[in-house]
C-alpha cells in the first residue's frame, strides 16, 4: 500500500513539540546545523547535517545568518580543545547553541592554556545551553569574552581538569 501522506498532522504542531524535554527542531525558523567530532566521517567541510555534521563549533557559527532563528546542535560526545583568544567566535546575533545528551555525554569545550584561551561572544542575544565549558588550569583569566548585549549560557558547566 503507497504512502499517501507524510504525517497525520499535517497543519503541523502551533504550539512546538518537545521529545524528553527538547523542542523538536523543525519548529524553528532558521536553519539547522550539527557538530559532532565524535561522529565518524565529519569535517567542516561536510554538510553540516545530523548524518554528515561539521566537525567545530566556530565553523558552523560562520555558517549562520544574523537574527534568522539559526540553531546548532553540538552532538552527545563531541570535544575541542581551544588554545587562542577567539577561537570559537559568537560573533552572528540571535543564534543558539544547544548540546545534546545528558551529563558527561554532553559536548565538551576544553580551554587549552591558563591566559589565552577564550570564547569571544562579540554578536547581540546568543544562547549557549547544556554544554561542558573545561580548563585544563585551575587559573583561566577569561573564558567568555562577552563584548554584546543578550548573552545567555543556560544549564552549562564551567569547571576545571586541573
Amino acid at each position: 500500500m503507497p504512502l499517501t501522506k507524510a504525517s497525520s498532522y499535517p497543519g503541523g504542531f502551533p504550539n512546538g513539540v518537545s521529545i524528553l524535554g527538547m523542542p523538536a527542531l523543525n519548529t524553528y525558523t532558521g536553519n539547522v546545523f550539527w557538530v559532532n567530532n565524535a561522529k565518524a566521517g565529519n569535517s567542516d567541510g561536510s554538510q553540516g547535517t545530523f548524518k554528515r555534521p561539521f566537525a567545530t563549533l566556530d565553523y558552523a557559527v560562520g555558517r549562520c545568518k544574523a537574527d534568522n532563528g539559526d540553531v546548532i546542535v553540538v552532538g552527545p560526545g563531541h570535544s575541542e580543545t581551544i588554545a587562542s583568544a577567539g577561537a570559537i567566535a559568537l560573533d552572528v546575533a540571535g543564534i543558539t547553541v544547544v548540546g545534546m545528551g545528558v551529563g558527561r555525554q554532553r559536548p565538551v569545550i576544553n580551554l587549552g592554556t591558563a591566559t589565552t584561551a577564550s570564547i569571544t561572544v562579540g554578536a547581540a542575544n546568543v544562547t549557549v545551553s547544556n554544554m561542558r565549558f573545561l580548563s585544563t588550569f585551575a587559573d583561566v583569566v577569561t573564558a567568555f569574552d562577552v563584548t554584546a548585549a543578550g548573552f545567555a549560557l543556560v544549564d552549562c558547566t564551567l569547571g576545571d581538569s586541573a
